[in-house]
């Protein structure tokens, strides 16, 4: 019998009918009205649930009742019970899986009234020392055609269930059913808060300028703490979108798991390119200004020093006297003036090079942010004309390398201290990374650093990992920083 042939007035008149006088009567359907208020009382689903289950065990007169809830993964998320004391419960250990008698309710979605379960081949499932069980109601927990879990009672005290227990236990359960429906919804509503508060936030520090775009470690540690999963990981695919990568449950991933996600990982890859188009945008403009610059020099500025230095020269009469020596003095003063501003707009003139932005401040940047939290000491090194000789191109190269090398030991190495060096040798640039940690694992040195040996030979350089004595692990990159 369907909860919906029965208008609540007919199962409070059922409900009447069984009571043992009057007053029982009324205190019973004060129990049901008591459990409906529940469905509105509190976003604590627990409670709830646990007093559905237990005026459900009292008003059908059941010795034991249960109810379990699934979770979005189709494992048992919850159960609770009533009518054990803590003796039984401890006895009993292990609590049901939701196989045999139980997944029929579910699987089914229909209601299993039994008289004797032990006759039925799908009594299985429970644990060995569950209470004994004769007489069962299995009653499933859904609204609409979402299934929430089962509501089952067993032991009837005045022999099988009939239709009035079904009746009464399939009110509960819709109640139950709307309760849990109205805690998943709640629960993904706070999902979905905190996924996009934490968009937002990435999203201004991105187009502010605080957040290099190119640097997933805060990123990564957003998506770790919103999915509680410290092995979460960040990775761009090829048309830069960012993917969110986590290691298999076993169980697929329900769509109000997936969405908040998806749409932070498309919010915050666009806020990335519009950072990285801002910082293009920025570099256009300083490029602008230093032509302009070097054009004022040319035109104006080594104009006039050159023709002051033609009218003096008209004016020394004769060097060997001691006013004609000062003014040849004051001209070839000028003409090194004019030589020293002609280098000045061939440096303006040429390709903005990482001078415009230090690549000291930027690497000093890069190795604070990324080692932020980690509880690891760092020690930050440069040697050579870093910020002259290694130009914008070969910058970026250098701090992704950087960065993704610090990555790794800090996902990997278990270290307590990292050494980061940044020089210019020669023709080469070099980048060393090097912590006092237990090494990474060949599979993972194998997988994890084969990006930094790309980039090496792209630029036709080297790339070289190595163990320390007494532990750790040394990193080195080197590449030419002349151009090609």
């Amino acid at each position: 019998m369907s909860t919906s042939a029965d208008t609540l007035g007919a199962l409070v008149e059922r409900i009447m009918e069984r009571a043992d006088g009057l007053a029982e009567g009324y205190r019973r359907v004060g129990l049901l009205i008591a459990a409906a208020e529940t469905v509105t009382e509190s976003l604590a689903l627990t409670p709830r649930l646990q007093t559905i289950v237990s005026v459900a065990r009292e008003l059908v007169g059941a010795r034991y009742g249960a109810l379990g809830v699934i979770g979005a993964d189709g494992r048992l998320e919850r159960f609770l019970h009533s009518g054990l004391d803590q003796a039984e419960v401890a006895r009993m250990g292990e609590l049901p899986s939701g196989r045999g008698i139980l997944g029929a309710v579910i699987v089914e979605g229909r209601s299993i009234r039994l008289e004797h379960l032990a006759a039925d081949p799908r009594s299985v499932g429970f644990p060995a020392h569950h209470p004994a069980m004769d007489s069962f109601l299995g009653v499933p927990i859904h609204v609409g055609g979402t299934v929430y879990g089962n509501l089952y009672l067993t032991e009837h005290s005045g022999g099988p269930f009939d239709d009035i227990d079904e009746a009464i236990i399939a009110a509960l359960a819709a109640m139950a059913g709307t309760a849990i429906a109205n805690s998943r919804l709640y629960e993904q509503s706070q999902d979905d808060r905190r996924w996009l508060a934490a968009s937002e936030h990435l999203t201004q520090r991105l187009l502010a300028g605080e957040l290099d775009p190119d640097d997933l470690t805060t990123i990564t540690a957003t998506v770790r703490a919103l999915t509680d999963d410290p092995a979460a990981e960040i990775e761009e695919t090829a048309d830069g979108q960012l993917v969110v990568r986590r290691a298999a449950s076993g169980h697929p991933a329900a769509d109000a798991e997936l969405e908040p996600i998806d749409r932070f990982t498309r919010s915050v890859s666009i806020a990335r390119e519009l950072a990285r188009a801002r910082i293009d945008q920025q570099r256009i403009a300083l490029a602008d200004e230093r032509d302009r610059i070097a054009r004022d020099l040319h035109d104006h500025v080594i104009q006039s020093l050159f023709a002051v230095g033609l009218s003096l020269q008209s004016v020394v009469g004769d060097p060997a006297t001691p006013t004609g020596g000062r003014i040849a003095a004051q001209v070839d003063a000028i003409d090194s003036t004019i030589r020293q501003i002609r280098q000045a707009i061939y440096r303006l003139s040429a390709p903005p090079s990482a001078a415009s932005y230090s690549l000291r401040a930027r690497i000093n940047t890069l190795v604070r942010e990324t080692l932020e939290g980690e509880h690891l000491d760092s020690r930050l090194e440069f040697a050579g004309p870093v910020d002259t000789l290694v130009d914008l191109g070969l910058g970026d190269e250098v701090a992704a390398v950087t960065r993704e090398a610090l990555s790794n030991t800090v996902r990997h190495a278990s270290a307590t201290l990292v050494e980061v060096g940044v020089a210019v040798r020669g023709t080469s640039v070099v980048v060393t990374v090097r912590d006092d940690g237990v090494g990474m694992p060949a599979t993972e040195r194998r997988s994890g650093l084969a990006n930094l040996a790309a980039r090496a030979r792209e630029r036709g350089g080297e790339f070289a990992i190595e163990p320390v004595e007494p532990h750790g692990t040394l990193v080195r990159w080197s590449v030419p920083w002349e151009a090609r």
